[in-house]
């Protein structure tokens, strides 16, 4: 056999070379992708019986067995050398060693004395040579390190050499029983185990005296004989020295012919020879014939087949059900991470903030994240502007909180924006209207979350419930009430985006919770009867109809249609505002038409192709259906002047304020005329986008100060990393803006005034139930103009304008004024003879 221990690995042989080679041989084995072992246990003491204990001035045994032991932990190849070299050359002393060397010294200082000997690493080896094994004598020694000592050069050969030789084959077998192990402690399975069901055959040949093959046959038996443990080895030794074998060995051997029964009484009489510590105990010897061609086969030789494995310990079945049942486990998680991440839901945002309450829920086939939120952990929507002013609200909250603990004396009130901030296709028009009214909203907290001792602060909560507020009762019933009952700060709730059957359900259970609402475009006529803490800051549809019967007689027309989607379909805005009209047109004996399409307004016929110049058409339908309306009444038009006056609902204000809906071809030169609920900031034009409104506004400070505000936010947007399709870029103030501010300004003053009530009295935050009762004896002049509460909950007398585009192909026209009803800023502004400001 080759020589494995060259002079510099050690300075003896191992004390049984053959053992030695089989470790060797066998440790290279691998099964599939596992070695069948290691040989930890038997490599620790060849290891040790090869060394010298280091010896170096001023260091005692016990340090010089430990540097040892911590050498072998750190081997890499069989000898450890070329590892512990590369770990002091990348680990340096002052960093790695002296810190252990520190806390083994504290460690010592503290009582704990052991710290210092710890080898990391051999707690398994060195438990076993101490514990679970008798063969030279570990009684002997107090410890490990003193047992390890004893097994060294210099120190072995006090030892009784044949003890240190079986404590070398027990530690062999003990590897080979760790590899055969089925559990891992008591209970837990382990499968390699489980897969080897056959035991390790060795073949040696040859054995002899001489080449230490008897001695090893010897320890083998006697290690098994002493210790009464079983292993897996099964050794098939061939020697051609029989005689001498069998008087060694104390056994007689068998003919072939008789090896099948002789297999059978050697089973039969083990366990008797074992208790007996026979020496022939577990050898069975049969005297082979010698090879001869011409010999006749063996018959009747025993056949041995391996058990098989089990069917759950073979390779991959049991990673395949663990897999499996994973994916089965895993897989709602899987496809609920998966839709919060496509609706841009917060998956642990409800988890880590106390502001953020969200859930994702199905609209009209669509999943989307309905709920609210009050900081950056959840931000609504895909639109990049909807999500940069939401992320500039949020950013408020936080000043509003810091300023707040600056000075806990001063008013700290919230209010809920509640609106429809998400939905299944791009639909720009929404999601920039809603950006406006946040923009609002965010224009009154940045001028009250400045510095004043006396002025409220302001946060904002934003709730989303789905597209066209499909979700909003789910998200008031099931988030926002228990919001309301925790949180006392929140005074009401802005938005509630169109008038359909569930804004009305929320507005009536907000009612009842106590909880005053305003709603900024919402105009359907019964909305008001549903909640005594509902205030609407836009005339309602009977206004509307009243003013669109007005201009039609104004401007001579000769017959009203009416055009309009399907009606009972659940849009109980544009159910009401056709009924209302209808009734408003027939009552003032104006000639009128209600003409519905199916499908699209792609049905309707041209009004061109006939002379319709004298009469007036009114588009009572939502902004999406409005650009189709437009190309359909324009179609094959060859003299714009044949077409009907073109005035459209208060709804299409969206698609007036996108430059990507205006810009198609077909709709180039067509004048439309639009029912604008904020027209007075419109007015306001270029000028306010620049910080100033117009003069001829007349809108004083409250107008000023609206101007100032969105013209510093205008900037920041226009200089943001935002999309150039998401920059407001309409030259006039979005009139969705302007409601928001004046909306949120209403609270503002509300809290005001019920603040000058506790004059002398400890300051508070008001309940929001009070804040009902201020709006009713509030006079309130914003922005948008002049409101006043005490005789209607609906802003009844507020202006309500016709502005109209000459052109609305062309987006940087400003809309004029073509006719207007209500009050201006104030009683004195003058007039032209259409309403409009002189």
């Amino acid at each position: 056999m080759a020589k494995r221990w060259p002079p510099e690995a050690r300075e003896t042989p191992p004390l049984l070379p053959l053992l030695d080679q089989l470790s060797s041989q066998l440790s290279a084995i691998h099964v599939g992708s596992e070695r069948l072992t290691r040989f930890d246990h038997y490599r620790l003491v060849d290891w040790l019986t090869g060394r010298r204990l280091p010896r170096k001035p001023g260091r005692d045994d016990r340090a010089s067995v430990i540097e040892l032991l911590r050498q072998w932990t750190g081997r890499a190849t069989q000898d450890g050398e070329a590892l512990n070299r590369a770990v002091d050359a990348f680990i340096p002393n002052l960093v790695t060693r002296l810190g252990l060397g520190l806390v083994a010294w504290v460690g010592s200082k503290a009582g704990f004395r052991w710290l210092g000997k710890r080898v990391p690493g051999l707690a398994r080896e060195s438990k076993w040579f101490m514990r679970k094994q008798n063969f030279a004598l570990p009684n002997h020694s107090i410890e490990f390190l003193g047992f390890a000592e004893r097994l060294t050069l210099g120190r072995r050969e006090s030892e009784n050499e044949e003890q240190i030789k079986l404590l070398l084959v027990h530690a062999f077998l003990e590897d080979l029983r760790i590899a055969y192990r089925r559990r891992r402690g008591r209970f837990w399975p382990r499968r390699a185990g489980w897969r080897r069901t056959a035991y390790i055959p060795v073949l040696l040949d040859g054995v002899s005296k001489d080449n230490g093959g008897w001695e090893l046959l010897e320890l083998i038996n006697h290690v098994r004989n002493e210790t009464g443990e079983l292993d897996p080895l099964l050794v098939i030794a061939a020697s051609s020295v029989q005689p001498a074998l069998s008087r060694q060995l104390g056994t007689t051997p068998v003919a072939p012919a008789e090896a099948e029964d002789a297999l059978t009484t050697w089973r039969e009489e083990l366990p008797r020879k074992r208790q007996m510590l026979a020496p022939d105990a577990r050898y069975l010897m049969i005297k082979l014939p010698f090879p001869d061609p011409d010999a006749v086969k063996w018959k009747g030789t025993p056949s041995f087949q391996a058990p098989p494995v089990r069917w759950l310990a073979r390779s991959r079945r049991l990673e395949a059900i663990i897999a499996a049942v994973a994916v089965v486990l895993l897989l709602p998680g899987f496809v609920t991470v998966q839709n919060h991440i496509n609706a841009n839901c917060s998956i642990v945002g409800s988890a880590i903030s106390p502001g953020v309450s969200t859930r994702l829920m199905d609209v009209d086939g669509n999943v989307e994240c309905v709920g609210y939120s009050d900081n950056n952990s959840q931000v609504f929507g895909s639109n990049e502007r909807l999500r940069w002013t939401q992320q500039a609200v949020f950013a408020q909250n936080e000043e509003a909180v810091r300023l707040h603990e600056a000075d806990p004396d001063r008013p700290f009130v919230s209010l809920i924006y509640f609106s429809s901030l998400t939905h299944k296709d791009t639909n720009p028009d929404a999601d920039h209207s809603r950006a406006e009214e946040l923009e609002g909203m965010l224009l009154k907290q940045r001028q009250q979350n400045d510095r004043s001792r006396t002025e409220p602060l302001l946060r904002v909560v934003i709730a989303n419930g789905g597209a066209t507020m499909k979700r909003a009762p789910d998200v008031l019933r099931d988030m926002l009430t228990p919001l309301l009952e925790s949180d006392q700060s929140i005074i009401g709730v802005v938005g509630l985006d169109r008038s359909v059957a569930e804004t009305r359900d929320v507005i009536t259970e907000l009612g009842a919770l106590g909880v005053p609402t305003i709603g900024t475009t919402l105009t359907e006529a019964s909305l008001p009867s549903k909640s005594s803490m509902y205030f609407q800051l836009i005339p309602g549809n009977v206004r509307q109809a009243d003013l669109v019967r007005r201009y039609a007689q104004h401007v001579g027309s000769t017959k009203v249609t009416i055009y309009h989607p399907p009606l009972n379909k659940g849009d109980v805005y544009l159910d009401d505002l056709v009924n209302v009209l209808g009734k408003e047109l027939a009552n003032a004996q104006v000639r009128f038409q209600a003409t519905p399409w199916s499908r699209s307004p792609q049905e309707l016929p041209s009004q061109c192709v006939e002379d319709h110049s004298s009469e007036l058409v009114f588009f009572a339908g939502r902004e999406e259906d409005f650009g189709e309306f437009l190309r359909a009444i324009g179609r094959d038009c060859y003299d714009k002047n044949r077409l009907p006056r073109i005035v459209a609902d208060d709804a299409i204000i969206r698609f007036i304020a996108q430059k990507a809906s205006r810009v198609h071809d077909s709709l180039a030169g067509m004048r439309v005329s639009y029912v604008s609920m904020a027209g007075l900031v419109v007015l306001a034009g270029k000028p306010c986008v620049e910080g100033k409104p117009d003069p001829k506004a007349r809108g004083g400070l409250p107008l000023d100060a609206f101007c100032a505000g969105y013209s510093r936010l205008n900037r920041e947007i226009q200089e943001s990393s935002l999309p150039p399709e998401d920059k407001p870029v309409k030259p006039w103030p979005g009139e969705h803006m302007g409601v928001a501010y004046d909306a949120a300004g209403l609270f503002l003053d509300a809290v005001r005034n019920a603040q000058s009530r506790l004059a002398g009295l400890p300051q508070h935050t008001p309940h929001r139930g009070a804040i009902g009762g201020e709006f009713r004896e509030l006079e309130f002049f914003g922005a948008t103009g002049r409101t006043d509460f005490s005789a209607s909950r609906i802003g009844e007398r507020r202006n309500f304008t016709i502005l109209e585009l000459t052109d609305i192909h062309d987006f940087e026209q400003q809309p004029a004024c073509v006719f207007l009803t209500g009050d201006l800023y104030g009683p004195d502004s003058p007039r032209q003879p259409n309403g409009c400001p002189a």
